[in-house]
């Protein structure tokens, strides 16, 4: 796994962290190697869980399908987690990981 220039991890979830060590195997099997490109550091939408430590942003270059990945990864981290491919089509095509557990009782 790689950080971004500029990336910060200080105050990121540990389910986040436990996330990108998932998302790494993940993008290995697609044959890709991980790149993380914000976590709480960038601009985002004021309500953001990035600013919370509660989610990441990975790059898709390299991978042959985006899509299949994302797919990969959201089976992979079960229903507590978001996965959505943003931006597709767009030169800033990323990956969004968001730690929102769903609470059920």
């Amino acid at each position: 796994m790689m950080l971004k220039l500029g990336v910060r991890l200080i105050g990121v979830r540990p389910e986040v962290v436990l996330a990108l060590a998932i998302a790494e195997t993940v993008w290995a099997r697609h044959g890709a190697d991980l790149v993380v490109t914000a976590v709480i550091d960038g601009q985002h939408k004021r309500s953001s869980a990035h600013y919370t430590g509660c989610a990441a942003d990975l790059r898709v270059h390299g991978l042959a399908d985006p899509s299949a990945a994302a797919s990969d990864l959201r089976v992979a981290l079960g229903e507590d987690f978001d996965v959505i491919l943003e931006a597709q089509g767009a030169p800033n095509v990323h990956i969004h990981l968001e730690y929102d557990p769903k609470l059920s009782y």
